[in-house]
């Protein structure tokens, strides 16, 4: 038998030479010169950072409160939020909100209480969206300086970060505290409440399906919505939890990240817009070991809904979808990670395998699916300053956004063909008069059927006179009502 031996040959000389002390001025430059760039990042930073109150509205008759403008104030409710405009938009938690109803919030920025503004018909807030976690206040001030975004596409585990904050109400006198430490990883799940999945396999938000920034750095009450920012002083996240599992020690955050999403988002309810969440309509399941072993990738579709993108698109139980607009899928957060970040009438295109058995591998397989939208306000109701469109009294919206409380109802009613859904009716309007109610579906509009909100506003034109509008029946004939808008 040849044995192979391998020598290391060690130059004698140099083995002998013990290693070379850092000089003690070498060292203290470079610590110097580390302290300068953390001074100097924050500092570009902090002048965009705000401390919140939340503070509960008092009821007739109650004793007043603390003022705000008291030096000795200090909130039961406190957080953190970020200039997003220089017009006085503050980006912060929609957790941070509560009840928008029941509280009044205040501001603290540049050593002085601001209460926030009422913005058009929603009290306080420009909007805020619970699949997201993200909210936007106004306050009343001009000429504040907008937080700078950096370019997470180049964040990697062990970055130095820092986190600007509100900790225990500590920053009301306008100058935020700092903390720093690690960015340890860049794909963490939110935990899972017991509440979270009230809808079968829903989640509250799209943070349950992972993508969030982990931090190591030691986190106190008060910095939910606080800045993560880098080396440069730019803002690479949002804090969202202060520990990734509940109930464990705080020497760590979880931060959402400022990618794509989360700028669109900031946008979308900057001008007030409510969030629409895109929906394909399939449940997946991890591969067996004998696919993983065989090489497969992917995951395998064991539901497909029927009305919804999926079932028009054309997949089928035990397809497996390898990859989703050129991204390889490795598990179901994955996908649905990603589907949730997109919008309602988005393009996707799926790469999948199709008929694998133990003795054949399947064909390969791509199709395009046109999304719906999915409800995503478990976690909350979804606030926004602009009203939805609304015709003769009714409100409509995707049938697969219906609440879950009103599908139970009503699920069985609806067209797998294509329909919308009724999600609101004011009593007594010319479509309550109709006999049109809150869980009804609408398939038709003048013979035309409608997919989604925007096509029945579509097909509804500018009618002047009576409008006939098919609603979906038990005997899936469907039942002809007409409409007449009061004049």
């Amino acid at each position: 038998m040849l044995w192979l031996v391998a020598v290391l040959v060690v130059d004698s000389s140099i083995a002998a030479q013990p290693p070379r002390a850092e000089s003690p001025l070498s060292t203290a430059g470079a610590a110097t010169a580390l302290e300068n760039t953390l001074i100097e990042a924050i500092a570009r930073a902090e002048k965009s950072v705000v401390a919140i109150a939340r503070v509960r509205r008092r009821a007739a008759g109650e004793s007043p409160q603390t003022d705000p403008n008291d030096p000795d104030f200090l909130p039961n409710e406190y957080a953190s939020g970020v200039v997003v405009g220089a017009a006085g938009l503050i980006l912060t938690n929609y957790h941070v909100l509560g009840d928008p109803e029941q509280n009044d919030y205040y501001v603290w920025l540049q050593r002085r209480p601001i209460k926030v503004e009422a913005v058009h018909r929603v009290e306080k807030v420009v909007a805020g969206d619970p699949w997201t976690d993200l909210a936007v206040l106004r306050v009343a001030a001009e000429g504040l300086t907008a937080i700078k975004f950096a370019d997470v596409k180049t964040l990697r585990k062990g970055m130095i970060v820092m986190v600007l904050g509100n900790p225990h109400a500590l920053a009301r006198d306008g100058e935020p505290s700092a903390g720093w430490g690690i960015l340890a990883n860049t794909g963490r799940q939110a935990a899972t409440r017991r509440r979270s999945l009230v809808a079968g396999s829903q989640r509250e938000t799209l943070h349950h399906f992972g993508g969030l920034l982990q931090i190591d750095a030691r986190l106190n009450l008060g910095t939910s919505g606080a800045a993560v920012i880098n080396l440069k002083g730019e803002m690479i996240g949002m804090m969202t939890a202060q520990t990734p599992l509940e109930g464990i020690g705080q020497a760590a955050g979880l931060a959402i990240p400022a990618d794509d999403v989360f700028r669109r988002t900031i946008e979308h309810l900057k001008a007030g817009r409510r969030i629409q969440v895109g929906f394909l309509g399939v449940s997946v399941e991890t591969l067996s070991q004998q696919l993983w072993d065989r090489g497969f990738r992917g995951v395998r579709v064991n539901q497909v809904v029927p009305g919804t993108a999926a079932d028009r698109a054309g997949l089928r139980v035990a397809d497996v979808i390898t990859h989703i607009d050129e991204r390889p899928i490795k598990d179901r957060n994955e996908l649905f990670h990603y589907l949730g970040g997109l919008a309602p009438q988005a393009q996707v295109r799926l790469d999948l395998l199709r008929g694998i058995t133990a003795e054949s591998d399947g064909d390969r397989e791509q199709l395009t699916a046109e999304l719906s939208k999915r409800f995503s306000q478990l976690a909350g109701p979804a606030i926004g300053a602009l009203p939805y469109p609304s015709w003769c009294g009714m409100q409509l919206d995707y049938a697969t956004a219906m609440p879950p409380r009103l599908f139970r109802d009503s699920g069985h009613l609806m067209d797998s063909r294509g329909c919308v859904a009724v999600v609101k009716v004011e009593v007594d309007s010319p479509a309550w008069q109709a006999g049109i109610r809150v869980g009804s579906f609408i398939s038709h509009v003048e013979g035309t059927r409608v997919l989604n909100p925007a096509g029945f506003h579509k097909a509804l034109g500018d009618p002047t006179g009576a409008t006939e509008v098919t609603l979906c029946s038990e005997d899936r004939e469907g039942r002809v009502l007409l409409i007449s808008p009061r004049q």
